[in-house]
């Protein structure tokens, strides 16, 4: 169905707020980092960025220039665009979200610097299945078969306790996964180096994101068309490592960037590197070591927080608060409750 925004009824006001974002980021004709600078600096005084646009007084406060002012004052009158583009992009199944709304992935914010996280982030599928732990495979060598089976292996019996594995649309060693994914009902999400309104997933993929096994992702405009040069793969291969709650490690030569707070395993008989020392053994120590990242990131995410004093003969951590730290992330395996629960420190029964 086509719709005439001049005559459609006014838009509620999350989709109000989404399109003063869609607006700016992408129909003002200002620089993306500007952008990024405007909005924050017009979000000090205000909760809402679709009032702030209106408001002479905040767009005063905001350090603008003559021409971003110019700029900023068409938005009242050319905002259906954006607003058309908005709905045209929804009633394909994609859906937007902004960085400072809920459902924005929290890895996102740990893992970026505010400078470098997308505006504006689109799906196509499932959304809830961003509530399970990402684990993203990486190899900087096509892995021979045993390597690709064993990556097979361990990340469908993740995804049956409650992990999803992430991918970068690529060909090689990811596009090889996604296949082996499909053939085995496994979920999965699959990030996109092009806007998501300018894909269109095969028979098999777009099956699988209609059963709520597969989410598309993109951190670029839905609109923006794959850039044949490739330029847009090694950003969304960042993004994509951001998104991610944890790595695993395939194949060398690995990521010289590693972020100490993102749990790193490596796949069995390969080197370790400086920030991935940790073999992968089983889901259970997945898990736990998933549940560390809020402490273990704490001196990372606020360098200024005192660090915390030692204190001796400090008893175990309750298990069933352990457990909850764990079910923030998604999903908790039984077998890892019942460790839990069944250490010799716990009162509990296995």
């Amino acid at each position: 169905m086509t719709i005439n925004p001049a005559t459609s009824p006014s838009l509620p006001e999350p989709d109000d707020e989404i399109i003063a974002w869609l607006w700016l980021a992408y129909h003002s004709d200002l620089p993306l980092r500007r952008v990024k600078e405007i909005i924050a600096a017009l979000l000090t005084d205000a909760i809402s960025l679709h009032a702030a646009l209106q408001d002479p007084a905040l767009l005063a406060k905001a350090g603008l220039s003559d021409v971003e002012r110019q700029n900023l004052a068409r938005y009242a009158a050319t905002a259906a665009q954006a607003r058309s583009a908005l709905r045209q992009w929804q009633g394909m199944g994609i859906m937007l979200w902004r960085q400072n709304q809920p459902g924005y992935p929290d890895t996102l914010h740990r893992h970026l610097p505010t400078g470098r996280r997308p505006l504006l982030l689109s799906t196509l599928g499932q959304p809830g299945l961003l509530d399970m732990p990402l684990i993203m495979p990486i190899a900087g060598e096509p892995p021979e078969d045993e390597a690709t089976a064993w990556t097979v292996a361990v990340l469908h019996e993740l995804s049956t306790e409650g992990a999803l594995p992430l991918l970068v649309a690529e060909s090689g060693f990811p596009a090889t996964l996604a296949r082996r994914f499909l053939q085995t009902d496994t979920p999965f999400a699959l990030v996109m180096p092009q806007g998501l309104a300018t894909y269109t997933p095969p028979p098999g993929l777009r099956s699988a994101i209609e059963q709520s096994r597969a989410l598309l992702l993109s951190p670029f405009a839905p609109g923006q068309e794959l850039d044949n040069s490739r330029s847009t793969l090694p950003p969304t291969r960042g993004f994509a490592r951001a998104l991610a709650h944890g790595l695993l490690m395939i194949m060398p030569p690995y990521p010289t960037d590693l972020l100490p707070e993102q749990p790193c395993f490596l796949r069995p008989g390969i080197p370790k590197t400086v920030g991935c020392q940790h073999e992968y053994s089983d889901v259970e120590d997945l898990f736990l070591r998933l549940s560390e990242v809020p402490l273990a990131a704490a001196p990372y995410i606020t360098p200024s927080a005192a660090p915390a004093s030692p204190t001796p003969n400090e008893p175990p951590p309750d298990p069933e608060a352990l457990i909850a730290r764990l079910e923030r992330l998604g999903h908790v395996p039984d077998m890892l409750k019942k460790r839990l629960r069944g250490g010799p420190s716990s009162d509990h029964a296995p």
